[in-house]
This record gives structure tokens, C-alpha cells and sequence, in this order.
């Protein structure tokens, strides 16, 4: 089962002080979200693939159309908060506010129930799951906020498969990111910045071996041309720029090597009888 998604934000939505949480500053800057999430939707229509568009709440309002022409190729709406912080830095107050903001929106645009969400940065962690309530209060039935690694503190904990979430009277079902174990520390591989600098090779091979993954990636991982808005953040700039002229090829070759589908209708093809419940009340696998 292979899971592929993307985040729709633009090139300014990275966490980098010079530009998080500055709506008034996005406002100003270049746009490349739409043109490059244009051409993800026509090499999706040239693969007869659908995938998964976790869209951020303020793009979404910024560009309407560009978000209607992604339901209407008939591919799954998320949710990807509207602004685009991290569930750590938010408490529950203004995480709701947020996270209704988002899904308000893209309902308003598609006339349809949005039941997914991925937390920005896969955000979600120990201090955090407080979270999930108001998610299942929102409308929320299944997540993408968890990857495995070492800044992550509940690295060796999440199985590398779905698992299910359990609250007082709710259960979320969660699709994670998987990682490889290297030396004991959990890297990941499927997705985005680190798609891009691997050996397609070596990501093909980890993919064969596994049953399930969840691939990621934003528009900007497909676009050699942002690096001329980050000269001055020497770091950021070489971060994402590393990749992106041969991303596109590498990605069309992923998606021909292996049968991808939304996370909608992944959660008719697992078996969640054998899942991992998580209990987010005692903080123990079952």
C-alpha cells in the first residue's frame, strides 16, 4: 500500500524566522505555488494517478481556483493548517482556531466534509496530543502528523505501518511516515528534501522492501528556480535547492515503479483489525 501526497505551500512557508508566521510579508513575495502545483496536477494527469493535497488554509484563500482545480481532477482534499505553524508552538485555543480556519475554508471551496489532516513539519508529538480531541472535534478522521527520528520523542515508538489513535471516545487513524533504522537513529526517505538528495536506487529499494509507504512532497521540491529568493540564507538556500533538477524525473520514475493511491482510499485496503491502538489517555501501544 503506497500512499502518495503532497503539501501545498509555497517556497516562503519553511520554518526560517525570515518567513514563518508573516502573512502580511507572503503577501508581498513571489508566488510559484500555483504554476508548480499546476504542473504536479498535469503529470498526475499524464500518470492516470490520484494522490492526496494536504492544502494550507492561507494559499487556499489566496488561491481559490488553484485549490478547486485539484478537487475537480477528482484527487482527495486535507487539511495543512492555515498558517502553517508548527502544533508545538500553538496551544489548544489557537490551535482550533486554525485548524476550523483551514477546514472551513476548503469545505467552502469544494462542498465536500474534509476528514484529513497533516500537521506542518509532522508537528505531532508527546506534549502535543491534546491535539487529536480537537481534530476528531473538527471533523478529522484521519492523520499524517508523525514521522520517526531522532527530534522526535517518540523516536522507536510509532510503527512504521498505520496505527490507530485512541481518545475518550473517538479513534483517529494514522498514516506515518516511515523511516530506516541507521545505527539507531530513524532517518527518513520518502518524501520531499530527502527524496530529492538520496540515490533514487536506494529509495527504490527501501520502498520494494516495505508494504507500506507515505510519500510527500510540496511543490517547491519540483522547482530549480526558488533558490534565487533565498541568497541571503546561504544554508536554506543549498537545503532546497539540492535535488531539484532531476526531482521531476526521479519522481516519475517512483510512480511507475509502484501502485499509489490517496490516503482515502488507503483506509479501505489496511487491515485495521491488526493495527497498533495508541491510547492517548495512558500514552501506552496496545
Amino acid at each position: 500500500m503506497y500512499i502518495l501526497s503532497f503539501d501545498i505551500e509555497d517556497w516562503f512557508h519553511i520554518f526560517h524566522p525570515a518567513y514563518e508566521n508573516q502573512p502580511d510579508l507572503w503577501s508581498g513575495l513571489p508566488n510559484r505555488v500555483e504554476n508548480n502545483t499546476k504542473w504536479i496536477l498535469d503529470f498526475l494527469g499524464q500518470q492516470q494517478l490520484k494522490a492526496t493535497f494536504f492544502c494550507m488554509g492561507w494559499v487556499a484563500e489566496k488561491y481559490p481556483r488553484l485549490i478547486k482545480s485539484i478537487h475537480e481532477a477528482g484527487h482527495e482534499i486535507a487539511a495543512h493548517s492555515y498558517l502553517h505553524n508548527k502544533v508545538s508552538k500553538l496551544n489548544p485555543e489557537s490551535f482550533y482556531a486554525d485548524t476550523k480556519r483551514v477546514v472551513d475554508t476548503l469545505e467552502n471551496l469544494t462542498a465536500n466534509k474534509i476528514s484529513a489532516y497533516r500537521a506542518p513539519g509532522f508537528s505531532m508529538n508527546k506534549s502535543t496530543l491534546w491535539a487529536f480531541e480537537i481534530l476528531h472535534e473538527l471533523g478529522i478522521e484521519n492523520d499524517s502528523s508523525f514521522k520517526s527520528g531522532l527530534h522526535m520523542e517518540f523516536s522507536g515508538r510509532i510503527p512504521n505501518e498505520p496505527f490507530i489513535l485512541k481518545g475518550n471516545g473517538f479513534e483517529i487513524r494514522e498514516f506515518p511516515t516511515r523511516t530506516f533504522n541507521f545505527f539507531g537513529s530513524h532517518i527518513i526517505y520518502s518524501g520531499s528534501g530527502y527524496f530529492r538528495i538520496y540515490p533514487y536506487p536506494f529509495v527504490k529499494k527501501l520502498f520494494k522492501a516495505s508494504a507500506y509507504e507515505m510519500a510527500y512532497f510540496h511543490p517547491r521540491d519540483f522547482d530549480n528556480g526558488i533558490h534565487k529568493y533565498l541568497d541571503k540564507h546561504a544554508f536554506i538556500k543549498l537545503k532546497y535547492r539540492m535535488g531539484t533538477n532531476n526531482s521531476r524525473f526521479k519522481l516519475e520514475k517512483l510512480v511507475n515503479a509502484f501502485d499509489f493511491v490517496t490516503m482515502e482510499k488507503a483506509v479501505n485496503q489496511f487491515d485495521w483489525k491488526k493495527a497498533v491502538v495508541f491510547d492517548l489517555l495512558n500514552g501506552e501501544n496496545k
